[in-house]
């Protein structure tokens, strides 16, 4: 036998299952917790998660265990990934804001991290059904929580300020993506008919309350991710007929209980009267259980119907093209039917127009009627974004710094801090060479992870990896739409999913192929059921140990580049407090300590000016600024506090008017610059 066989050491099945399915445990698990801390958006918050992953991923590293070779489309992707890292870290060297240009590569590096720990296991039916159902299981969990909100909003508190749901995401449009991603691989996961019916009712009755939770995130994106990720996945699965029935048992209960909840206005929209907003929770939450309740009988009506007739190969078939034409043809002849009711393509035309130019008066903020509504507010902040490229088109002005773009280009005093569409916020940040090789890794990652469409028929998962591919393709619909790269929660779900997918193909390729009558290859182990052929064996690697050090040290590297920022923001944070105490010498003691574990940012700095104002050295304050100034001297805030010093301490209104009229220049619609500098010209 291969000698790489031999290397493999002995161990039971049970143990290989763990350790094998370790880097996709630990992942559910960080999907979970980045979901119930902000999304993974606030640094405090995710850090810690973060760095606790990379650590124990390189301590994984030396667990006994197998590798294998990934794909050729895979290592090409991971090249390319690897480039676009690189170029984001490079970027720090010519970044308006350097210590966010950090932050984007430390993002972006833990994204490469997951998909390169997960995607050289071997992926195998544990492995893919882990991350399946998983995914649905902290999908429901986010969606309980959320909807609670709604439902019982003097238990749960979360939901008082906006109509639409975002707890405990914290961003409606992730949240909506999120559930949209979780109904799909539940409906997949409903429609099993090798699941005992008791999991299948159980799954139905939690992709219902994920329908609730989408719905009330009043979101247009999510929308059009649902529409794309059915597609998909009804294009991808051989369990169409199933899929079907088990997709209208969940989603009819809970038309037919929205429907009766139309005229609820506190369900739609905000209120400050409590009793009223509990009371109509109340009848939500009882209409919502029934819904539940009845999708869950449903479900377990078809899955008995399943295993009393067996169908016809030939009907199967049919059913399944049938179940096409339906699914389309809804998307299509709504839409169609929609828009011939308002006017048809002159109506099309308005509303694109409308779109680019912004211009739609309609309320988005309020009730089902913002589903409709063109006002979006992104066509200007792509705009925005074209505008800096035409300034930085090779390099871009830093990964990150959308925020800056924003300020320079803005038409109105609004503070957006990504341009919603990661096409253009890398446009925006890296340039062109950024765009293409951000590009490059998505498309390649998405290729690695669809694999050949029209093989593997016969496997028995065929269902869930369609839906967990359909979940993958939602996700980057919708950050062509919006921010979600910088939502940890969703982000480190779609490379997870992602790896996961181009893994079990690659691995179900290199043992010959699934079929019905030999599904998949299962976990090594000495013999019986579940064991190895010989051929995938002989592809196993046992990694060496100067690889495994070397990776050791990528991984521990990276976990310490995110300690540094985190322990900056802590301190940030703690200063801020401090000040806003009265504790200005417990301040600049926490701001000091900001400012030498980031010693890229300003923020710290200009804190620490504020501070020593008011304990009165104004010497000092005037020094740090101009240290934040050589740092960043095309940041705004930075020349309009050195303006503030001047002119209110200093009296020298000349110098003080030139760092208002520089901070001007840099952020133009900034309405207290322009105000300092009429008080520095004496107007």
């Amino acid at each position: 036998m291969d000698e790489t066989v031999n290397m493999l050491p002995e161990r039971s099945g049970a143990v290989w299952r763990s350790l094998s399915a370790a880097p996709h445990t630990m992942m559910l698990g960080a999907v979970a917790l980045f979901a119930f801390l902000s999304g993974g958006y606030i640094l405090t918050r995710s850090a810690p998660v973060v760095i606790a992953c990379l650590v124990l991923a390189a301590v994984l590293l030396w667990l006994p265990g197998g590798t294998r070779r990934p794909s050729p489309i895979f290592l090409v992707a991971l090249g390319a990934f690897g480039a676009f890292v690189l170029w984001a870290g490079l970027s720090v060297l010519w970044s308006l804001g350097p210590d966010l240009s950090w932050d984007a590569f430390n993002l972006a590096a833990f994204y490469l991290a997951v998909t390169a720990v997960v995607g050289v296991v071997p992926a195998r039916r544990l492995h893919l059904q882990m991350v399946g159902y998983g995914f649905v299981l902290v999908c429901v969990a986010v969606a309980g929580y959320a909807f609670l909100g709604k439902a019982l909003p003097d238990v749960v508190t979360h939901a008082h300020t906006y109509a639409r749901l975002d707890s405990p995401v914290g961003y409606w449009n992730v949240l909506a993506l999120l559930m949209v991603m979780g109904l799909t691989v539940a409906v997949a996961t409903a429609a099993d008919a090798r699941l005992a019916p008791v999991w299948r009712f159980l799954v139905a009755a939690g992709a219902t309350l994920l329908f609730f939770t989408f719905f009330f995130t009043l979101s247009r994106g999510g929308w059009l991710a649902l529409a794309v990720c059915l597609l998909v996945y009804f294009a991808l699965t051989t369990t169409r007929l199933a899929s079907f029935f088990s997709l209208v048992a969940t989603v009819a209960p809970a038309t037919v209980a929205l429907w009766l909840v139309r005229d609820r206005g506190t369900l739609f929209a905000a209120t400050e009267d409590a009793a009223l907003r509990t009371l109509e929770g109340h009848a939500l939450l009882r209409l919502a259980l029934a819904a539940m309740a009845l999708a869950a009988v449903l479900q377990l009506a078809v899955a008995m119907l399943q295993r009393r007739v067996v169908w016809p190969a030939w009907s199967r078939r049919v059913a399944g093209a049938v179940i096409i034409v339906l699914v389309a043809g809804s998307v299509v002849g709504v839409s169609a039917s929609y828009i011939q009711a308002r006017g048809g393509t002159d109506w099309v035309a308005e509303r694109a127009r409308t779109f680019f130019a912004d211009s739609d008066e309609t309320k988005s903020e309020e009730g089902v009627s913002r589903l409709a509504s063109m006002n979006t507010g992104r066509p200007p902040l792509w705009r925005e974004a074209l505008q800096q490229s035409a300034h930085d088109r090779l390099l871009g002005a830093g990964a990150g710094t959308f925020v800056f773009t924003h300020e320079r280009f803005r038409d109105d005093e609004g503070v957006v801090k990504h341009a919603h569409s990661e096409w253009f916020n890398v446009l925006s940040g890296l340039g062109v060479v950024g765009l293409g090789l951000f590009a490059a890794t998505i498309a390649l990652i998405l290729a690695a992870a669809m694999g050949n469409p029209f093989a593997g028929r016969g496997d028995p998962l065929r269902a869930l990896l369609a839906a967990l591919q359909a979940a993958a393709v939602a996700f980057v619909v919708h950050m062509s739409w919006d921010w979600d790269w910088d939502m940890a929660a969703i982000g480190a779900a779609f490379f997870l999913i992602a790896a996961t997918c181009a893994s079990y193909l690659s691995t179900r390729r290199e043992a010959g192929g699934a079929t019905s009558s030999s599904p998949e290859v299962d976990l090594p182990s000495r013999g019986g059921e579940g064991a190895t052929t010989v051929r995938e064996l002989r592809r196993l690697r046992v990694v060496g140990w100067p690889w495994r050090v070397v990776v050791t040290a990528m991984l521990l590297l990276l976990a310490v580049s995110w300690v540094f920022p985190y322990r900056a923001a802590r301190a940030q944070q703690a200063a801020v407090a401090a000040a806003a105490a009265g504790d200005a010498a417990a301040a600049l003691q926490h701001v000091r300590r900001a400012a030498r574990s980031n010693p890229l940012a300003v923020d710290p700095l200009i804190t620490q000016s504020l501070v020593l104002r008011r304990l009165g050295e104004s010497g000092q304050a005037i020094t740090v600024l101009r240290r934040a100034r050589r740092l960043q001297p095309d940041r705004a805030a930075v020349h309009y506090n050195e303006g503030l010093l001047l002119l209110n301490v200093y009296q020298r209104r000349e110098a003080a008017a030139a760092a208002f009229e520089r901070a001007l220049a840099l952020n133009p619609q900034d309405r207290l610059s322009r105000e300092a500098l009429a008080r520095a010209r004496g107007r």
